[in-house]
């Protein structure tokens, strides 16, 4: 099989998602796959509108970040057993991204946030985390909404889908226990380098949602994944 070409802007976030799950099967950027980032957009972004991100096997390409964690994921054996558990993987997926249109509807991006917005995420909202979802107060859904749910629908298994990694795992470990190193972060200021801007409270949620956690933490523990953080740029 040709190797897979990734494109994205100069960003380690921009396809921090592929990039786990490569690293999860054993493959780094050189000896797997090209990492390709860059500063102004290269040729053959059709498929993508003229516009990054792009993931490249051979001749063929997929645009759109859902598109491309799903190819990677494919390809590295991350989305379960059966298309019902691939359906699951999905769902998953798609309740993380709402979770964080949520978040970010609290404290916009590029907002240094205060102490009123960390109550009103991580304390504040409807808190019906069982049964039928109340429609009442639906635009006030926040950290313990969201994770009560969550907590829910993962499996039992000790991970998110099924009984091994998915992309769910991984996706669950981006948005609750991914940390930018110190050295790493360059000036950056020290909230944006952590969890919902806030790691201290955001691993206090953990604590009281073990499905969650055990999630994160099977991804973070993975000696592949150790290996990635520890040479990741």
């Amino acid at each position: 099989m040709s190797e897979l070409k990734l494109k994205y802007w100069n960003g380690r976030g921009l396809m921090e998602i592929p990039r786990l799950c490569l690293a999860i099967n054993g493959k780094f950027p050189g000896d797997g796959y090209e990492d390709g980032r860059y500063s102004a957009p290269p040729e053959g972004l059709e498929c993508n509108l003229g516009r990054m991100p792009v993931a490249s096997i051979g001749d063929q390409s997929v645009g759109q970040s859902v598109a491309i964690n799903f190819l990677v994921a494919s390809e590295n054996g991350l989305m379960g057993s059966n298309t019902m558990e691939a359906a699951q993987i999905l769902g998953i997926c798609e309740h993380i991204k709402e979770m964080n249109t949520a978040f970010r509807k609290v404290i916009a991006y590029g907002k240094e946030p205060d102490t009123k917005d960390m109550e009103t995420w991580f304390e504040g909202g409807v808190t019906d985390t069982s049964g039928p979802a109340a429609r009442e107060g639906y635009d006030s859904r926040y950290m313990k909404w969201w994770m009560g749910r969550i907590e829910q629908s993962l499996s039992n298994e000790g991970y998110a889908v099924g009984n091994k990694l998915s992309l769910a795992d991984v996706m669950i470990y981006f948005i609750f226990g991914e940390y930018l190193r110190e050295e790493d972060a360059g000036d950056m200021p020290q909230y944006r380098r952590e969890p919902f801007w806030n790691g201290a409270k955001t691993e206090e949620a953990l604590s009281k949602h073990p499905k969650i956690k055990n999630s994160v933490d099977k991804v973070l523990n993975h000696p592949n994944v150790q290996k990635w953080l520890n040479m990741r740029e």
